[in-house]
Protein backbone atom coordinates (compact mmCIF):
# COMPACT_ATOMS: atom_id res chain seq x y z
CA UNK A 1 0.00 0.00 0.00
CA UNK A 2 1.47 3.40 -0.51
CA UNK A 3 1.77 5.97 2.07
CA UNK A 4 -0.93 8.66 1.72
CA UNK A 5 -1.53 12.17 3.30
CA UNK A 6 -4.86 12.79 4.99
CA UNK A 7 -5.37 16.46 4.61
CA UNK A 8 -8.66 17.38 6.64
CA UNK A 9 -10.47 20.59 6.53
CA UNK A 10 -13.97 22.18 5.92
CA UNK A 11 -16.33 24.37 7.61
CA UNK A 12 -15.45 25.39 11.37
CA UNK A 13 -18.18 23.46 13.82
CA UNK A 14 -18.46 20.94 10.79
CA UNK A 15 -16.53 17.61 12.70
CA UNK A 16 -13.33 17.96 11.91
CA UNK A 17 -11.92 17.53 15.66
CA UNK A 18 -14.22 14.27 15.56
CA UNK A 19 -12.52 13.43 12.35
CA UNK A 20 -9.19 13.64 13.47
CA UNK A 21 -9.78 11.27 16.52
CA UNK A 22 -10.73 8.77 13.73
CA UNK A 23 -8.00 8.84 12.12
CA UNK A 24 -5.44 8.93 15.56
CA UNK A 25 -7.53 5.83 16.80
CA UNK A 26 -5.61 4.39 13.39
CA UNK A 27 -2.52 4.93 14.59
CA UNK A 28 -2.25 8.24 12.17
CA UNK A 29 0.09 10.87 13.34
CA UNK A 30 -1.51 14.05 13.24
CA UNK A 31 -1.15 17.84 13.29
CA UNK A 32 -3.82 19.95 13.55
CA UNK A 33 -3.34 23.92 12.93
CA UNK A 34 -0.45 23.31 9.97
CA UNK A 35 -0.08 26.52 7.76
CA UNK A 36 0.21 25.75 4.84
CA UNK A 37 3.64 27.58 4.15
CA UNK A 38 5.12 24.53 6.23
CA UNK A 39 3.03 21.41 4.95
CA UNK A 40 5.78 20.49 2.71
CA UNK A 41 8.35 21.08 5.18
CA UNK A 42 6.93 18.56 8.26
CA UNK A 43 5.71 15.82 5.75
CA UNK A 44 9.66 15.54 4.95
CA UNK A 45 9.78 15.56 8.49
CA UNK A 46 7.51 12.68 9.07
CA UNK A 47 9.24 10.89 5.94
CA UNK A 48 12.32 10.75 8.02
CA UNK A 49 10.79 9.23 11.13
CA UNK A 50 9.53 6.73 8.87
CA UNK A 51 6.46 7.67 10.11
CA UNK A 52 3.99 6.08 7.26
CA UNK A 53 0.52 7.15 8.27
CA UNK A 54 0.12 11.08 8.91
CA UNK A 55 -2.81 13.70 8.43
CA UNK A 56 -2.84 17.34 8.23
CA UNK A 57 -5.92 19.99 9.38
CA UNK A 58 -6.24 23.18 7.99
CA UNK A 59 -8.97 25.28 9.08
CA UNK A 60 -9.98 28.89 8.38
CA UNK A 61 -7.58 30.55 10.91
CA UNK A 62 -4.38 29.06 9.04
CA UNK A 63 -5.47 29.64 5.37
CA UNK A 64 -6.61 33.22 6.18
CA UNK A 65 -3.07 33.89 7.98
CA UNK A 66 -0.50 31.70 5.69
CA UNK A 67 -1.29 32.09 2.53
CA UNK A 68 -4.48 31.66 1.59
CA UNK A 69 -6.19 29.12 -0.20
CA UNK A 70 -4.42 29.48 -3.12
CA UNK A 71 -1.31 28.67 -0.91
CA UNK A 72 -2.81 25.22 0.47
CA UNK A 73 -3.40 24.55 -2.94
CA UNK A 74 0.03 25.39 -3.77
CA UNK A 75 1.89 22.80 -1.38
CA UNK A 76 -0.59 20.11 -1.97
CA UNK A 77 -0.31 20.31 -5.73
CA UNK A 78 4.12 20.17 -4.98
CA UNK A 79 3.25 17.24 -2.26
CA UNK A 80 1.34 15.09 -5.45
CA UNK A 81 4.17 15.89 -8.01
CA UNK A 82 6.61 14.48 -5.40
CA UNK A 83 4.57 10.99 -5.83
CA UNK A 84 2.58 11.38 -2.41
CA UNK A 85 -0.71 10.19 -2.33
CA UNK A 86 -2.92 13.26 -1.05
CA UNK A 87 -6.46 12.35 0.50
CA UNK A 88 -8.07 15.53 1.11
CA UNK A 89 -11.33 16.01 2.85
CA UNK A 90 -13.98 18.73 3.41
CA UNK A 91 -16.50 18.73 6.76
CA UNK A 92 -19.09 20.38 5.66
CA UNK A 93 -22.65 21.41 7.31
CA UNK A 94 -25.71 23.60 5.98
CA UNK A 95 -25.22 27.20 7.16
CA UNK A 96 -28.88 27.52 9.64
CA UNK A 97 -26.85 24.03 11.18
CA UNK A 98 -23.44 25.91 11.81
CA UNK A 99 -25.02 28.52 13.15
CA UNK A 100 -27.50 26.20 15.44
CA UNK A 101 -24.32 24.66 16.46
CA UNK A 102 -22.58 28.11 17.30
CA UNK A 103 -25.17 28.83 19.40
CA UNK A 104 -25.51 25.32 21.40
CA UNK A 105 -22.02 25.61 22.49
CA UNK A 106 -21.67 29.34 22.69
CA UNK A 107 -18.30 29.20 21.06
CA UNK A 108 -17.05 32.21 19.02
CA UNK A 109 -16.61 31.35 14.95
CA UNK A 110 -13.18 32.23 14.29
CA UNK A 111 -13.71 35.06 11.94
CA UNK A 112 -16.38 36.01 14.20
CA UNK A 113 -14.16 39.19 15.62
CA UNK A 114 -15.31 41.74 13.63
CA UNK A 115 -18.92 40.51 12.85
CA UNK A 116 -22.01 38.61 13.79
CA UNK A 117 -22.27 34.60 13.92
CA UNK A 118 -24.01 35.02 10.92
CA UNK A 119 -21.80 36.84 8.41
CA UNK A 120 -18.78 34.88 9.71
CA UNK A 121 -20.50 31.33 8.67
CA UNK A 122 -21.11 33.57 5.31
CA UNK A 123 -17.77 34.55 4.85
CA UNK A 124 -15.81 31.53 5.79
CA UNK A 125 -18.00 29.43 3.06
CA UNK A 126 -16.45 31.91 0.34
CA UNK A 127 -12.94 31.63 1.29
CA UNK A 128 -13.57 27.74 1.60
CA UNK A 129 -15.76 26.96 -1.58
CA UNK A 130 -12.60 27.20 -4.05
CA UNK A 131 -10.65 24.52 -1.67
CA UNK A 132 -13.74 22.34 -1.25
CA UNK A 133 -14.27 21.73 -5.17
CA UNK A 134 -10.97 20.31 -5.35
CA UNK A 135 -11.09 17.87 -2.72
CA UNK A 136 -11.83 13.90 -2.99
CA UNK A 137 -14.73 13.42 0.03
CA UNK A 138 -16.61 16.18 1.06
CA UNK A 139 -18.84 15.06 3.94
CA UNK A 140 -22.11 16.93 5.15
CA UNK A 141 -22.92 16.46 8.10
CA UNK A 142 -25.75 18.39 8.84
CA UNK A 143 -28.03 15.65 9.46
CA UNK A 144 -25.35 12.78 11.08
CA UNK A 145 -24.82 11.73 14.67
CA UNK A 146 -21.37 11.59 15.73
CA UNK A 147 -20.92 7.63 15.33
CA UNK A 148 -22.47 8.25 11.71
CA UNK A 149 -19.99 10.85 10.78
CA UNK A 150 -17.33 8.91 12.10
CA UNK A 151 -18.32 5.58 10.41
CA UNK A 152 -18.13 7.85 7.30
CA UNK A 153 -14.57 8.78 7.90
CA UNK A 154 -14.21 5.64 8.91
CA UNK A 155 -14.87 4.54 5.69
CA UNK A 156 -12.17 6.44 3.78
CA UNK A 157 -9.23 5.51 5.53
CA UNK A 158 -10.47 1.81 4.53
CA UNK A 159 -11.44 2.28 1.36
CA UNK A 160 -7.64 3.46 0.97
CA UNK A 161 -6.36 0.11 2.70
CA UNK A 162 -6.03 1.03 6.34
CA UNK A 163 -6.98 -1.02 8.75
CA UNK A 164 -7.84 -0.58 12.70
CA UNK A 165 -5.18 -1.19 14.70
CA UNK A 166 -6.21 -4.17 17.34
CA UNK A 167 -9.06 -2.85 19.63
CA UNK A 168 -7.97 -2.28 23.72
CA UNK A 169 -9.76 -3.18 25.82
CA UNK A 170 -9.15 -3.62 29.79
CA UNK A 171 -10.92 -5.85 32.05
CA UNK A 172 -11.07 -4.61 35.64
CA UNK A 173 -12.45 -6.83 39.27
CA UNK A 174 -13.48 -4.32 41.72
CA UNK A 175 -14.96 -4.15 45.35
CA UNK A 176 -18.17 -2.07 45.49
CA UNK A 177 -17.04 -1.04 48.88
CA UNK A 178 -14.30 0.64 46.94
CA UNK A 179 -16.05 2.07 44.48
CA UNK A 180 -17.55 1.67 41.09
CA UNK A 181 -14.80 2.44 38.08
CA UNK A 182 -16.30 5.68 36.44
CA UNK A 183 -14.68 4.83 33.47
CA UNK A 184 -16.11 1.57 32.44
CA UNK A 185 -18.26 1.07 29.66
CA UNK A 186 -19.97 -1.99 30.34
CA UNK A 187 -19.90 -2.75 34.39
CA UNK A 188 -21.52 -6.46 35.85
CA UNK A 189 -22.50 -6.98 39.25
CA UNK A 190 -21.78 -10.32 39.74
CA UNK A 191 -22.94 -10.34 44.31
CA UNK A 192 -25.60 -12.73 43.11
CA UNK A 193 -23.88 -15.02 42.82
CA UNK A 194 -22.47 -17.77 45.91
CA UNK A 195 -20.02 -16.38 47.84
CA UNK A 196 -16.96 -18.54 48.52
CA UNK A 197 -16.27 -15.77 51.42
CA UNK A 198 -18.43 -17.65 54.01
CA UNK A 199 -16.24 -20.60 53.65
CA UNK A 200 -13.29 -21.06 55.84
CA UNK A 201 -11.00 -22.92 53.69
CA UNK A 202 -11.63 -20.50 50.99
CA UNK A 203 -12.01 -16.79 52.51
CA UNK A 204 -8.23 -16.26 52.31
CA UNK A 205 -8.05 -17.32 48.71
CA UNK A 206 -9.01 -15.57 45.53
CA UNK A 207 -10.99 -15.94 42.13
CA UNK A 208 -7.36 -17.14 41.14
CA UNK A 209 -7.10 -20.01 42.80
CA UNK A 210 -8.54 -23.49 41.58
CA UNK A 211 -10.11 -24.38 44.94
CA UNK A 212 -12.01 -21.01 44.59
CA UNK A 213 -12.65 -21.90 40.48
CA UNK A 214 -13.59 -25.55 41.44
CA UNK A 215 -16.54 -23.73 44.36
CA UNK A 216 -18.16 -21.37 42.08
CA UNK A 217 -18.11 -24.55 39.07
CA UNK A 218 -20.35 -26.56 41.50
CA UNK A 219 -23.12 -24.09 40.36
CA UNK A 220 -25.09 -24.49 36.85
CA UNK A 221 -26.20 -20.70 36.62
CA UNK A 222 -22.40 -19.56 36.85
CA UNK A 223 -21.91 -21.26 33.25
CA UNK A 224 -24.73 -19.79 32.10
CA UNK A 225 -24.23 -15.84 33.48
CA UNK A 226 -20.81 -16.56 32.09
CA UNK A 227 -21.69 -17.26 28.59
CA UNK A 228 -24.33 -14.34 28.83
CA UNK A 229 -21.43 -12.15 29.66
CA UNK A 230 -19.02 -12.89 27.24
CA UNK A 231 -21.45 -12.98 24.81
CA UNK A 232 -22.72 -9.29 25.18
CA UNK A 233 -18.32 -8.04 25.68
CA UNK A 234 -18.31 -9.43 22.24
CA UNK A 235 -20.73 -7.90 20.73
CA UNK A 236 -20.22 -4.49 22.55
CA UNK A 237 -16.77 -4.82 21.21
CA UNK A 238 -17.94 -5.43 17.45
CA UNK A 239 -20.14 -2.18 17.88
CA UNK A 240 -17.57 -0.03 19.07
CA UNK A 241 -14.65 -1.40 16.49
CA UNK A 242 -17.18 -0.81 14.07
CA UNK A 243 -17.71 3.09 15.02
CA UNK A 244 -14.43 3.77 14.70
CA UNK A 245 -13.96 3.69 18.52
CA UNK A 246 -10.22 1.51 19.55
CA UNK A 247 -10.67 1.64 23.71
CA UNK A 248 -13.28 0.38 25.60
CA UNK A 249 -13.57 -1.25 29.30
CA UNK A 250 -15.56 -3.89 30.85
CA UNK A 251 -15.44 -3.85 34.93
CA UNK A 252 -17.08 -6.80 37.25
CA UNK A 253 -17.80 -5.99 40.74
CA UNK A 254 -18.57 -7.92 43.75
CA UNK A 255 -18.78 -7.00 47.45
CA UNK A 256 -15.21 -7.40 48.56
CA UNK A 257 -13.26 -7.73 44.85
CA UNK A 258 -12.15 -10.63 45.97
CA UNK A 259 -13.27 -13.45 44.71
CA UNK A 260 -16.37 -13.81 42.23
CA UNK A 261 -15.12 -10.41 40.60
CA UNK A 262 -11.97 -11.99 40.34
CA UNK A 263 -13.12 -14.85 38.84
CA UNK A 264 -15.37 -13.68 35.82
CA UNK A 265 -12.84 -11.31 35.03
CA UNK A 266 -10.10 -13.67 34.61
CA UNK A 267 -12.34 -16.02 32.66
CA UNK A 268 -13.11 -13.03 30.71
CA UNK A 269 -9.78 -12.53 30.05
CA UNK A 270 -8.76 -15.93 29.25
CA UNK A 271 -11.40 -16.27 26.72
CA UNK A 272 -10.68 -12.87 24.61
CA UNK A 273 -7.26 -13.89 24.65
CA UNK A 274 -8.06 -15.48 21.15
CA UNK A 275 -9.68 -12.28 19.93
CA UNK A 276 -7.62 -10.01 17.81
CA UNK A 277 -7.44 -7.48 20.21
CA UNK A 278 -4.90 -5.61 22.87
CA UNK A 279 -6.23 -7.39 26.16
CA UNK A 280 -5.33 -6.01 29.94
CA UNK A 281 -6.85 -7.13 32.84
CA UNK A 282 -6.37 -5.39 36.45
CA UNK A 283 -7.76 -7.08 39.45
CA UNK A 284 -7.53 -3.44 41.45
CA UNK A 285 -8.19 -4.85 45.41
CA UNK A 286 -5.69 -7.58 44.24
CA UNK A 287 -2.93 -5.29 42.91
CA UNK A 288 -2.67 -7.98 40.18
CA UNK A 289 -2.12 -6.76 36.35
CA UNK A 290 -1.58 -8.91 32.93
CA UNK A 291 -1.92 -8.24 29.66
CA UNK A 292 -1.45 -10.56 26.35
CA UNK A 293 0.93 -8.22 24.67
Amino acid sequence: MSSNIFVVTGMSGAGKSSAIDVLEDFGFFCMDNVPPSIIEELVNIIGAQEIDKSAVVIDIRTAKKFGGIERVNQSLKSLKQKGLGIVSIFLDAEDDVLYYRYQKTRRAHPLQEETGLEEAIQKERSIMDPFKKNCDHVIDTSRMDMKEMKEAIVSIIRGKGYKLPPMRVEIESFSYSEGIPHDANLIFDVRFLPNPYYYEDLIELTGMDKKVKDYLETYPEIETYFSTVLKLCRMTIEGFAGSGRNFMKIAIGCTGGKHRSVYIADRLFEELKTDNLRLSLDHREQKVHKDNS
